[in-house]
């Protein structure tokens, strides 16, 4: 598959990268000559030094052997327009633009043929949405939904002190006996394909998936108190923290906003009459204390700067609030927060990623969710009439090495299945695979 990207900034650059280490076959466009060749010197592919609203760059790119196009520079404008002249002068399949002003993708633009652009994806609406819905589940973790099922994909981190730790998995489900599955484990920068005979250690990730009354028991069961977050802290009132308070208000919980910025506050009071808008330093016991940000169910914070969002968010649990949620892009910090106590943390570069992947690939893929820093990711396919698994037991279908279902939902029943189980046209399969497996794994399904 060939995919060119425009835009070698945080956002194309990751994208780019993620893409080419699936195997895509991928031409990056840049026109700053600083970025390109930075481009050019850490990611495997092709990179062109240009503007990509050029048909000559377009051309030298192989705009028109191209199966998608990602506009994603750092102006809506150019991202749109540069989608338009390719409809325009290509058939390429998928269009994606990167945009920001939520204001253009209100409109009807977006699939009409006129306008070039197939999908809009927004990194900070994406990485909003993430919090939202984490803090909807609980905060205890990260957490992964699947359309309007009950499955639910948690990440849950393994101390010295946890009831996983030292476990077999043979031992974990005759301790637990519900319907779950550990999809797979991190150890370090490894990823694991678990059997029965794997053995959790300390500081590992597991990824389990199951229903959520299930993961009420199993949460139950390892000590963890699933609470309801009603009183919410908001660290940081830039586009994502905006966003993040609207989902919240509308979800109806008790937000109050922080931030330094007098005239930012000033805005925010104005847009937001009917919650707390607080103009001050997080880190400022007196604030904590007059305010009664000790008793807030949760805090999240969503600054720029990664370095804060880790310490606030520490800094908010040692205070008293019961959860926190942080905003963080860097690898080696997404590692570390788990250690430092913050119960999840949610990167706007991965939920980019999620997005354009999910459209890029089209047919009868419904989401995409890269887990493990990218390393894995798990998958909700749906079962087409024509496809090789259709019809077949679980334990007659060999998958790609690296890969298995997780679950299917069929009918709106949410089923944890063993090698006997058979699936049916229509069934949705959720299913975990290393990232090298992924497109293999879809024509499974898919029958192309």
């Amino acid at each position: 598959m060939k995919i060119v990207v425009a835009g070698a900034g945080e956002v194309g650059f990751h994208i780019a990268d993620h893409l080419i280490k699936e195997g895509k076959d991928v031409v990056l466009i840049e026109k700053d000559a600083d970025r390109a060749k930075f481009a050019s010197s850490h990611l495997d592919c092709l990179v062109i030094t240009g503007e990509a609203s050029n048909l000559e760059i377009l051309k030298q790119a192989g705009i028109q052997k191209a199966d998608g196009f990602i506009s994603a520079t750092d102006y809506d404008e150019v991202n749109m327009i540069t989608c338009f002249i390719v409809a325009s002068e290509y058939d390429v399949p998928v269009k994606i633009a990167r945009v920001r002003n939520m204001e253009y993708s209100k409109t009807r633009l977006v699939g009409q043929k006129y306008s070039g652009i197939d999908y809009i994806v927004n990194p900070e609406i994406e990485a909003a949405k993430s919090i939202a819905s984490t803090v909807q589940h609980g905060a205890t973790s990260d957490i992964f939904l699947f359309g309007n099922s009950d499955i639910q994909l948690r990440d849950i981190f393994v101390d010295e002190d946890s009831f996983f730790n030292g476990k077999s998995l043979k031992q974990i489900k005759t301790e637990i006996k519900e319907d779950f599955i550990i999809a797979g484990i991190m150890r370090e920068t490894e990823v694991i394909v678990p059997t029965g005979d794997s053995v959790v250690q300390d500081k590992d990730h597991i990824y389990i998936i199951a229903a959520k009354n299930t993961f009420l028991q199993i949460l139950k069961k390892t000590g963890t108190k699933l609470r309801n977050l009603h009183t919410v802290v908001v660290l940081g009132g830039g586009k994502i923290g905006r966003y993040v308070t609207e989902f919240l208000i509308k979800m109806g919980k008790n937000v109050k906003i922080v931030d330094k910025d007098y005239e930012k506050c000033k805005k925010l009071a104005s847009d937001y009459p009917d919650i707390m808008v607080l103009n001050g330093d997080i880190s400022d016991e007196s604030l904590f204390e007059e305010e009664n940000l000790h008793k807030a169910d949760a805090i999240v914070t969503t600054t720029k700067n990664e370095e804060l969002n880790i310490l606030a968010a520490i800094y908010g649990k040692s205070k008293g609030i019961k959860r926190s949620v942080a905003l963080v892009n860097k690898s080696n910090y997404l590692n570390i927060a788990d250690d430092l106590g913050i119960d999840s943390t949610v990167s706007p570069k991965l939920s980019s990623v999620n997005a354009i992947l999910k459209h890029i690939r089209r047919g009868n893929i419904k989401s995409v969710y890269k887990i493990f820093d990218g390393k894995a990711e798990v998958s909700e396919f749906s079962v087409q009439r024509e496809a090789p698994v259709s019809g077949k037991a679980l334990k007659d279908i060999k998958l790609p090495s690296g890969s298995l279902i997780l679950a299917v939902i069929r009918g709106g029943q949410n089923i944890i299945p063993d090698g006997n189980f058979a699936l049916e046209s229509g069934d949705s399969v959720i299913t975990f695979c290393i990232k090298d497996t992924a497109d293999s794994l879809q024509k499974f399904f898919s029958g192309r």
